[in-house]
């Protein structure tokens, strides 16, 4: 089943055929002029091809459905019945994009021993690429809310996608250091770095680089009304061949980007002394600057975004017309109205992320080969990605009217209806639009205890345990439900959505979508010893001779939870999207910490005191402190704090057992059994936890109150997140 993130059928019967073709060459060459003074140069060159073939047994015509491009891509459009709530999905993958991955490096480093000094220097540069065909949404995606919509034809939402989709991105990489480690004495050492990093911004070779500038918008009318896309904000990359080319779209540098980021310095320094003699007490200590290099998903993202390609999405289209129409792909680069924009455009300030990380730990002998360590870590990190719906409606008041900036109509109050034209972004989805900006940062603390024990050379056991915690205003990959395999299926790699007010850049801050508070690991590695009464058996010591053990016990929280909802926030025009971007609120006199407890059977917490934050027509909208009033009914942004709950834990123990057959004393057959999830506990998935799943599974809420009266699976748990029991066999011949 090709469900990649989320975006394929979770049922047989719309399989893909995949081919992988990796390849990985490495050249290392150490030379050394003399004793104190070695040359290392590095060569490598490695590629990752992904050739993905989706299977059509159905296709849109047989089910009639209509669309636009049906005869060049033939298929099921993907079709999501109760997607919040765990429900089937059928259809072809709205990822069907076939990717050639290459990097190439040069490495050099030069290490000189002088007195206590070990200098080196060194210099690299790195060439990536990347060659796909992003076939996003181009056989469309069709959501249902429930089973009883699906039946009855009553869509949610439509996505459908055409347009360019070849791509060939590339970017350099040059990397230098300098270091010197320093033994001031025979117990301290002390060590001194300072690198620098330029990691140029994604390009297209042959200029099919796109993204939307805000601050370049200007509105599209049409009869006095505006539709979309707008006129100006779309930036093309300047070396743009000139068949992909519009006159009339803004021209910029080849990344687009508008800086290159180039005072990527990163300090480095630590040391390690010794406070006991023979190193019975090592004190040790720690901080650097580290540069990221973002992945090319922001840019391979905005492949979506026009001229070269046109990204639709409807609300309550009708089933057998469910998408626009859209020109044939030979017609591409253009616009296309009055289809608004939607897509994951990036902002043109994009800066490198970098992480700040700090360690101080202290080492002891407890005995003679029991080693404890006690540590420090932390890190904080800024300049991250994340997804930011810039197009929330602003609302109005009497105090603060808002203006249509085309028509001049002025509102004085809210509703749902009216929340596209509260816009400040004519012409531009609202829940279907998104930036990629580098605002987000995380930070990191955590407390790590570890114990190395070898009572003998047979043996080692290693303990440690870890609590931590990591809090970030977004976070790339993490918890959420476990509804479709996959974690955080709205994250696109290094970025990810933000819930709540869109312009409030702490409504989303909480406890990472990964953050485990507590983390123990238990492993072992053991030589079975050789029984002494089979010394003198030759079938002794073939049956008992050579035996070696290992396991691996880890024990941990759960993931967070986040409890969504994407029936909020109408107000701001962002409910009912394909991803939630809001949450909702907290019964009166309850705290989230109280969710869990007297949880009702069958349901992981009480979801009960979860309610939608109804506003009613005149009533005051409470997000914006009973300023703004409905003209008519819609709901608000709920005050439940992000991952504001505590998932399942887990616990996992993998056990092997090997056989060593000696063949010459440097060759020998080697029999492993390996035993994954050796007891088959089973470790559950987070519950559903978008409130708006209770629709689909045949809940209800008050209409007036938005309380829950009837959870359906909101709140239920209805998968695992680990493999049953797995028994493994090898045979290895080692020379």
């Amino acid at each position: 089943l090709p469900s990649f993130r989320g975006t394929g059928p979770n049922v047989p019967g719309f399989g893909a055929d995949q081919t992988f073709n990796n390849r990985l060459i490495s050249i290392q060459d150490i030379h050394s002029f003399h004793p104190k003074l070695t040359n290392e140069l590095h060569l490598g060159y490695a590629f990752n091809s992904n050739n993905t073939l989706p299977q059509e047994p159905v296709t849109d015509a047989e089910v009639g459905i209509s669309r636009a491009n049906s005869s060049a891509l033939p298929g099921l459009s993907l079709i999501r019945i109760a997607p919040a709530a765990g429900g089937v999905i059928i259809g072809t993958p709205t990822s069907v994009s076939p990717t050639r991955v290459f990097v190439g490096t040069l490495a050099d480093s030069l290490t000189i021993l002088r007195g206590r000094h070990t200098l080196s220097t060194g210099a690299e540069i790195r060439f990536n690429g990347v060659n796909f065909t992003a076939q996003t949404f181009t056989r469309g995606q069709i959501d249902f809310q429930s089973f009883h919509d699906f039946l009855t034809g009553a869509t949610q939402v439509s996505t459908f996608g055409s347009g360019l989709t070849d791509r060939s991105q590339r970017a350099w990489d040059y990397n230098f250091f300098v270091q010197d480690d320093w033994k001031l004495s025979p117990s301290l050492t002390v060590n001194l770095g300072l690198r620098y990093e330029l990691d140029l911004p994604v390009y297209d070779t042959r200029g099919r680089l796109a993204t939307f500038d805000p601050a370049l918008y200007v509105p599209r009318v049409q009869n006095g009304v505006p539709i979309g896309p707008p006129v100006g904000g779309f930036v093309q990359a300047g070396n743009a061949i000139s068949s992909l080319a519009l006159p009339s779209t803004a021209k910029r540098s080849k990344y687009v980007i508008g800086s290159i980021d180039p005072n990527n310095l990163a300090p480095r320094i630590g040391f390690a002394y010794a406070l006991l003699p023979s190193s019975l007490l090592v004190l040790r200590g720690g901080y650097g600057v580290y540069y990221s290099r973002p992945t090319f998903a922001y840019a391979s993202a905005s492949a979506q975004l026009p001229p070269t390609f046109i990204l639709g999405v409807r609300n309550g289209a009708p089933f057998d017309t469910p998408f626009f129409d859209v020109p044939a792909q030979n017609q591409f680069p253009t616009f296309v109205p009055p289809i608004p924009l939607a897509g994951p455009a990036f902002d043109r300030g994009l800066h490198t992320p970098y992480v700040q990380q700090y360690n101080v730990s202290l080492e002891t002998a407890l005995a003679k080969n029991l080693v404890l360590q006690t540590a420090y870590v932390g890190a904080s990190s800024r300049k991250l990605f994340r997804q930011v719906a810039i197009n929330q409606a602003q609302l109005a008041s009497p105090q603060n009217p808002v203006t249509n900036v085309v028509t001049g109509q002025v509102f004085t109050m809210d509703s749902p209806a009216d929340a596209q034209l509260r816009a400040p972004l004519q012409g531009v989805s609202i829940n279907g639009f998104s930036l990629t900006e580098s605002s987000a940062d995380s930070s990191y603390n955590s407390l790590q205890v570890t114990v190395i024990a070898k009572p003998s050379n047979r043996a080692q056991f290693l303990a440690a345990y870890t609590y931590a915690k990591s809090l970030d205003n977004a976070s790339g990959i993490g918890g959420g439900a476990g509804i479709s395999g996959v974690v955080n299926t709205g994250a696109v790699n290094d970025s990810s959505p933000i819930l709540g007010d869109q312009n409030d850049p702490r409504a989303n801050r909480g406890p990472s979508d990964f953050d485990r508070t507590h983390r123990f690991v238990f492993s072992y590695v053991w030589e079975i010893p050789n029984p002494v009464f089979t010394e003198q058996s030759g079938p002794g010591r073939l049956a008992f001779w050579n035996w070696q053990s290992s396991a691996i016990l880890t024990a941990m929280s759960g993931l967070p939870i986040d409890i969504e909802d994407t029936g909020a926030g109408s107000l701001y025009g962002l409910a009912n999207g394909a991803n939630p971007l809001a949450r909702p609120s907290l019964i009166a006199g309850i705290a989230c910490k109280n969710a869990t407890q007297d949880a009702l059977a069958g349901y992981f917490f009480n979801p009960t005191v979860f309610a939608r934050r109804v506003v009613l027509t005149g009533q005051a909208i409470p997000s914006s402190g009973g300023i703004a009033r409905a003209s008519a009914a819609g709901t608000d942004i709920g005050d439940v704090g992000r991952n504001c709950l505590r998932g399942p834990r887990q616990i996992n123990l993998d056990l092997s057992l090997a056989k060593l057959f000696p063949v010459f004393e440097s060759r020998a057959f080697e029999f492993r059994t390996e035993f994954f999830n050796l007891f088959n506990h089973p470790n559950f998935a987070n519950p559903i936890s978008n409130l708006n799943a209770l629709v689909a599974s045949g809940g209800r809420i008050d209409p007036t109150t938005g309380q829950v009266l009837n959870a359906g699976n909101f709140g239920r748990i209805i998968s695992t997140s680990n493999n049953p029991r797995i028994v493994q066999f090898s045979l290895k011949f080692n020379f």
